[in-house]
């Protein structure tokens, strides 16, 4: 109940340090309006991964992420699908699917009974409910979204039936409006059916909302790691073929999707947990957990494509009042849904090749350590012009511990007369002790 300075006041006795928290009024503000119980705002670094050529145009993408490789991954796998040509993409309609899931009462001698003739009658209501809807669908409607229909059926081992409908939400992911309709739909279903209500929400699933990406890329231009191209291109395609037969590589291989996917929807102020469980729903859609993307090598061409739901808004949320996700949206020229969620399939097959490239010839972690090193040069201390010749220094040596930047630190130090060349430690705020 405290306001949000006297929680701040706590939290900086607690651990010494409120403005961990952030610091600037204006963003203060912003995170007690769009969170409980708010105490400041996490910043989380956001990278430019440049030059992905989508469907003729260069676009330049801001990805807000923590994990070290993923920017430049998603860059460099972006400028060697540029050579061939970029990527081809496709988005589905911007619709959201909402389910009212009613259970029978308790009075009821046969459930399964029931079910069937209560689903016989909300499938016979149709006009009625679509009635019902229309008052909350006016400024949808409006602007070329709103109702599109019903689908009215039964579970098997609940009784319960399933009354799904589908709204165009535009250029809005759509949320919270499909769960107000949900929920303003409640009194008419249990009217209709005799039953009771046990939940109104949308679905993730996104079935509709499936978009496509595909790039070709000449196979010459794989050679690397004293290997030709034809033979990475091999590889990749071999490791693709692994990743649909074994359902453990395939979670690590969808994962690496999902970087870019979720760092392009953080970046844009988008539900990246809505994103994701829709994606991992679509890998598991036919009863086993699948790769969301595929190559094959096609004549002298690595051919990639990939396909997922992407529930994705350019309007509303945090992507209509954050500041940083408005400018994020302007960076990539103000999309709509659509061109929003081709974008991001474009990201997800980008990231994902520069990995299987990685992965199948020099390995994963020489990459991702070299970058690795600038976060392992801060931990210890190092800051300034000090970080980067550390981090070299921890390349040169193939060894990324903090213990190592530390005592690279001191060495330097020491040859330069810095204060801390007695060796001593330093803290984590970068201080010697």
């Amino acid at each position: 109940k405290a306001d949000p300075g006297e929680r701040r006041a706590l939290v900086g006795e607690r651990t010494g340090n409120a403005a961990a928290f952030g610091a600037e009024p204006e963003l203060l503000e912003l995170a007690d309006v769009m969170v409980e119980s708010s105490i400041g705002y996490l910043a989380l670094p956001v990278g430019i991964a440049a030059g992905f050529l989508v469907d003729g145009a260069v676009i330049d993408v801001p990805l807000a992420t923590e994990e070290p490789s993923v920017v430049a991954a998603a860059g460099y796998g972006a400028a060697l699908i540029r050579r061939g040509g970029g990527f081809a993409t496709t988005a589905g309609n911007p619709v959201t699917t909402g389910q009212i899931f009613v259970i029978p009462p308790e009075s009821s001698p046969d459930a399964a009974e029931w079910a069937a003739a209560a689903a016989e009658r909300l499938a016979a209501a149709t006009e009625l409910l679509t009635a019902e809807a229309a008052p909350h669908l006016e400024r949808m409607s409006a602007r070329g979204g709103g109702w599109r229909g019903v689908n009215v059926s039964t579970l098997r081992d609940t009784a319960a039936v399933r009354l799904e409908f589908d709204i165009d939400t535009r250029d809005a992911m759509g949320a919270n409006l499909v769960n107000t309709v949900a929920e303003q739909l409640r009194p008419t279903v249990e009217r209709l059916t005799g039953g009771e209500v046990l939940m109104a929400i949308l679905t993730n699933a996104a079935p509709a909302r499936v978009c496509t990406a595909q790039c070709v890329i000449p196979a010459p231009l794989l050679a690397r790691a004293g290997r030709s191209g034809n033979e990475i291109a091999r590889r990749i395609a071999l490791a693709s073929a692994v990743a649909h037969e074994d359902e453990g590589r395939a979670v690590t291989h969808n994962k690496g999707i999902m970087n870019g996917v979720s760092a392009l929807a953080a970046a844009t102020g988008n539900d990246t947990r809505a994103v994701e469980a829709g994606a991992h729903w679509y890998a598991a859609r036919s009863g086993r957990y699948r790769p969301l993307s595929a190559f094959s090598l096609e004549g002298d061409s690595l051919v990639g494509r990939i396909e997922l739901p992407l529930a994705l808004g350019t309007v509303g949320g945090a992507a209509g009042i954050h500041p940083a996700t408005r400018a994020a949206l302007r960076l990539l020229g103000d999309p709509d849904s659509a061109l929003l969620g081709r974008i991001a399939a474009a990201v997800g097959l980008a990231q994902n090749f520069s990995a299987l490239y990685a992965l199948t010839s020099e390995g994963i972690q020489r990459g991702h350590m070299g970058l690795h090193a600038n976060r392992v040069a801060y931990a210890a201390g190092a800051r300034g012009a000090e970080l980067a010749a550390v981090a070299q220094r921890l390349r040169d040596r193939g060894e990324y511990s903090t213990d190592a930047a530390r005592e690279e630190l001191a060495r330097m130090r020491a040859s330069a007369g810095a204060p801390g060349a007695d060796g001593g430690e330093p803290d984590r705020n970068g201080e010697v002790r």
